[in-house]
């Protein structure tokens, strides 16, 4: 495992192109190896200590690795993602955030913020894109969220290691980044690009893709505003009474809807189906069409896709919407199949969670937390690869 890791490790300095000259030395090369060894054989925690411990390395040496180094966690990342493209050929990439559980409000980023089932907790919150194809998925980059009342106390964030630069930026604002950052060493921008409604309805973020000519497809509200289509042009003032929103639109056409197995059985999940329908709309939140009439040439709303999720077709409220802006001849299935990959990052974050340790990391500082993002980053794909091909010594 070792010698994979190490191999594995050298094929990163020429994956893509380097923005530096030296981002990782040799002795840090060989840090990341036993590193990732660490966080690929079994024990119930992944923090430095343990593993140091399990591996038979000195504490210190491991923890000043991961923790106070200066190799640079951002060209790791591009390294892992470029591989894992190759690898994967990706449809679609996911966004998401994912918290981090903390206890300590000096730890970098930490804020009462919503901590999935936990509700409001003090956590850290990271934005990632993950690709995801038919052979399967792997995170490609990530970032911290940095709250306001951290950007605002530069004295707090030089304690926590936080570069001087760095930053409020909003969770879309940050998804933007990361993508341009991917595609600006060398990626192919992505084909589509996934997310839930935290990031679907925020316009400012549908418009980014939009003019980085990135397809997109959002999970929204049903309190959304919209506007069927009616075979002509519509202005964004056009003045149409009762307001639509997405649950009226959805009930109104839930006669159409068609049945599909949208995640197949597997051993340890039931499958899983819906009912589903399209629906052509233009989206008419003020905002949307505040931007529109500023914007758009004759003030025309573009058209969108609106695909609508029941449980059951003859009872019950909508369980999913998303909007979407792929051609109006996109097949049903082939909308389905999109929406329903976003499970795909939920397996990831289960699987670096429970077997790689992602929220195992102890430290404080800014730079010690996303080494560690990277570097499980990095063992996702290894662990994929090995998955494929678990007999061939050269995958790695």
């Amino acid at each position: 495992m070792s010698s994979l890791c190490r191999r594995w490790l050298g094929t990163w300095r020429s994956s893509v192109p380097m923005c530096s000259p030296v981002w990782i030395t040799g002795g840090q090369r060989e840090f990341g190896g036993v590193y990732l060894r660490g966080l690929m054989l079994d024990g119930r925690r992944k923090s430095v200590e343990p593993m140091a411990a399990r591996l038979g390395v000195p504490r210190q040496n491991l923890g000043h690795f991961v923790g106070q180094s200066t190799w640079d966690y951002t060209q790791l990342m591009r390294r892992v993602a470029a591989r894992a493209v190759a690898d994967l050929t990706p449809s679609a990439w996911l966004i998401d955030d994912h918290p981090f559980v903390r206890y300590g409000r000096g730890t970098a980023g930490a804020a009462i913020q919503h901590c999935g089932e936990r509700g409001q907790h003090l956590c850290q919150v990271a934005v990632t894109v993950h690709a995801v194809s038919r052979r399967g998925s792997s995170p490609l980059h990530g970032r911290l969220f940095l709250p306001k009342t951290w950007a605002q106390d530069p004295g707090r964030c030089a304690k926590a290691g936080i570069p001087a630069g760095c930053g409020h930026r909003t969770k879309p604002q940050i998804a933007l980044d990361l993508i341009d950052q991917l595609t600006a060493c060398g990626l192919p921008p992505p084909p589509l690009v996934i997310a839930d409604s935290d990031y679907g309805e925020n316009v400012a973020f549908r418009t980014g893709l939009s003019a980085r000519g990135i397809r997109w497809l959002m999970a929204v509200g049903g309190d959304t505003v919209v506007l069927p289509t009616i075979g002509h042009p519509t202005t964004a003032w056009a003045r149409r009474n009762p307001v639509h929103t997405v649950n009226t639109i959805a009930e109104a056409n839930r006669y159409r809807a068609r049945r599909f197995i949208y995640r197949p059985r597997t051993a340890d999940h039931r499958a899983r189906s819906g009912w589903f329908v399209a629906i052509r709309v233009h989206i008419a939140g003020v905002v949307e069409r505040t931007r529109v009439s500023k914007t758009i040439p004759g003030r025309l709303l573009p058209e969108s896709t609106l695909l609508v999720q029941w449980r059951r077709k003859h009872d019950g409220d909508a369980f999913r919407v998303w909007i979407t802006d792929l051609p109006a001849d996109t097949p049903l299935p082939v909308l389905v199949k999109h929406a329903a990959s976003r499970w795909h990052i939920e397996c990831d974050y289960r699987q670096m969670e429970q077997a790689l340790g992602l929220g195992d990391f102890e430290g404080r500082n800014w730079n010690g937390f996303h080494h560690h993002l990277a570097l499980v980053a990095a063992a996702h794909p290894f662990c994929l690869e090995q998955r494929w091909n678990p007999k061939d010594q050269h995958t790695a």
